[in-house]
């Protein structure tokens, strides 16, 4: 299959041009290797989600199939990345005893089902679309660091290895608290654990109401479960955190990148204008974003992607000026979580989608003339 992306790498002052579909290209960027191709899912006769980057998707728990969930027509795409085609496509009810909505996240589960993790709380489905199982998160029902009333428990995962204990993050109304969240299951107790970070986030939420135009913009936050626990974090800022839940402690991860300025610098608030508002949005999308680490089992060690977005002219348009493209970098980290080595990716133009790691390489997603493909990192030295 002939592969219509082209990939530019500056290596060294010269401009190389690597182009794959198949025999990877190498060059030398900051004293790694990074080998570089693209692949292209053949979807047959039907059309995949592409809208939302596969914001909404997730790997088996083999790694060969990834989950991609269909908000229009309320499907799963299951896509078979050894073969690189679609298998099939499964359909969820919306009501009923096998409804299934409000979808924070999902990711394949053990014994070929899917976790499903919605705003009412965690849901285990087969792939015929049955609900297998769910959990009670109501945090009303539990006891301990109880949440107040304005606060809402969101995004809760539960970890397949310890069915007991599920995580989430405790937040008020424009993110004025955020909290690391575990739950006891078994006990019904809840404890939270306040970070620096999170405490911040409140300080970008910006707002308009003018009384001609309304607008709303907040920072993202992640959190993934992996092999050694918990994994949180927020673009904001380039610190994260490992939750160790076999010794119930936080390791707060802070690398200083060479690349960018460890946090974002915008200052959100309510304003009065909607120049103002988008002025700072501007302002929060040229500063950096820092994504959540992914494992690489295989090699033992942690890819994080990180980005600024840049735009080509002062003059912007509309509450929300889409930038012109992004500067992008990897950070790699070694199973303690100690840097590695960072380099500079001028081969991805545009702020990175949803990526993960497989058979030891990392996984980008991009849009290949409206067609799902995948830009695949591999690095040595």
């Amino acid at each position: 299959m002939n592969n219509p992306l082209d990939i530019l790498c500056f290596v060294f002052g010269l401009i190389f041009m690597l182009f794959s579909c198949g025999s990877p290209a190498e060059k030398e960027i900051q004293e790694l290797t990074i080998s570089v191709d693209t692949v292209q899912i053949d979807p047959g006769e039907e059309l995949l989600f592409l809208k939302w980057g596969l914001e909404l998707s997730g790997l088996s728990e083999d790694q060969r199939y990834l989950f991609n969930f269909d908000v229009e027509q309320h499907q799963l795409e299951k896509i078979d990345l050894d073969c690189l085609v679609l298998e099939r496509k499964i359909s969820f009810e919306k009501e009923g005893p096998n409804g299934l909505n409000s979808i924070h996240s999902l990711k394949g589960w053990k014994g070929d089902l899917i976790f499903f993790s919605t705003w009412k709380g965690p849901l285990l489905f087969s792939e015929y679309g049955q609900l297998e199982q769910s959990w009670n998160v109501d945090p009303k029902e539990f006891s301990g660091d109880v949440l107040s009333e304005k606060e809402s428990l969101m995004g809760v995962l539960i970890d397949p290895s310890a069915e007991k204990e599920a995580y989430g993050l405790a937040k008020a109304f424009r993110n004025e608290m955020v909290s690391f969240v575990r739950l006891d299951l078994d006990q019904n107790q809840i404890y939270r654990y306040s970070l620096p970070l999170l405490d911040k986030l409140g300080t970008y939420t910006a707002s308009l109401n003018d009384g001609e135009s309304y607008a709303y913009h907040d920072a993202e936050t992640y959190q993934e479960i992996v092999d050694s626990g918990v994994l949180f974090g927020a673009e904001t800022g380039s610190e994260f955190y490992h939750y160790d839940p076999k010794a119930d402690t936080i390791k707060i991860v802070g690398s200083n990148s060479k690349w960018l300025e460890s946090e974002n610098k915008a200052k959100g608030h309510d304003f009065a204008s909607a120049g103002e508002f988008s002025r700072y949005f501007q302002q929060f999308m040229e500063g950096p974003h820092y994504l959540l680490p992914v494992y690489d089992a295989q090699n033992k060690r942690y890819w994080r992607l990180f980005y600024e977005n840049y735009y080509k002219s002062e003059k912007t348009e509309g509450l929300f000026p889409q930038p012109a493209g992004a500067n992008v970098y990897l950070a790699l980290y070694d199973e303690e979580l100690n840097l590695i080595q960072e380099a500079e990716l001028p081969f991805l133009t545009e702020k990175p989608l949803r990526h993960f790691i497989k058979d030891g390489m990392l996984w980008i997603v991009v849009n290949l003339e409206d067609e799902m493909g995948f830009v695949r990192l591999s690095v040595s030295g």
